[in-house]
């Protein structure tokens, strides 16, 4: 009786450790409907999702050459996600704020276990800050091949970290809030073809949140 309930213990974490590792996906077209502005329309992005840990709603998209990324912080402060690994060390990280009259978006490499610096020649294509009623929101584009080395490839996942701070819009200090996932860059396809999205993580919902 006791080895049928360790199987059974067993069996159910193993399935929860899968569910919680579960990538999420990146749909990849040949034409990418978005519009960098700050803002976050309904059906702005085809795939959207709602970090569970720390509330991050993440929306991307990509055309093969280009990651198309929207972050909406629950909070006032700086918002960001690493790319390349489930730790910010060796990451290609993008953070960005918004204040009253405007706001930025940078490129940094995770250089330590939470410490990260600019780059020299950050790669980030284009990019708009903004907020809503919850905090604040950016956006920006990016290319498929990171700073750090690192392509993102269709069909290969790649960890990523999401992390936020409550108040602060300088870049400096531990996040309020972070964790990690995995992402998967889809095969490319047409807006036409996409077929219904099945068995997505817990977390992912199909439309942003309030504007």
């Amino acid at each position: 009786m006791k080895k049928l309930i360790l199987v059974s213990l067993s069996l159910s974490l193993a399935s929860f450790c899968w569910a919680q590792s579960k990538p999420h996906g990146i749909l990849n077209l040949n034409t990418v409907n978005v519009k960098i502005d700050g803002q976050v329309e309904a059906d702005e992005y085809p795939t959207n999702f709602v970090d569970s840990k720390t509330g991050i709603g993440v929306s991307w998209v990509s055309d093969g050459k280009l990651l198309y990324v929207a972050l909406q912080s629950p909070a006032q402060g700086w918002v960001a996600i690493a790319f390349g690994n489930s730790k910010i060390r060796g990451t290609a990280m993008f953070i960005g704020y918004h204040k009253p009259g405007g706001g930025r978006v940078d490129e940094h490499e995770g250089s330590w276990v939470s410490t990260h610096k600019p780059i020299d020649k950050p790669s980030l294509v284009n990019f708009a800050t903004g907020s809503n009623t919850k905090g604040t929101i950016i956006e920006f584009t990016m290319p498929l091949t990171l700073s750090n080395g690192q392509v993102i490839v269709p069909g290969q996942p790649m960890s990523y970290v999401l992390a936020y701070h409550k108040k602060k819009t300088s870049f400096k200090g531990r996040p309020s809030k972070k964790s990690h996932g995995t992402l998967l860059l889809g095969k490319p396809e047409r807006a036409d073809e996409i077929p219904a999205q099945t068995n997505q993580p817990a977390d992912t919902i199909n439309k942003t949140g309030e504007k």
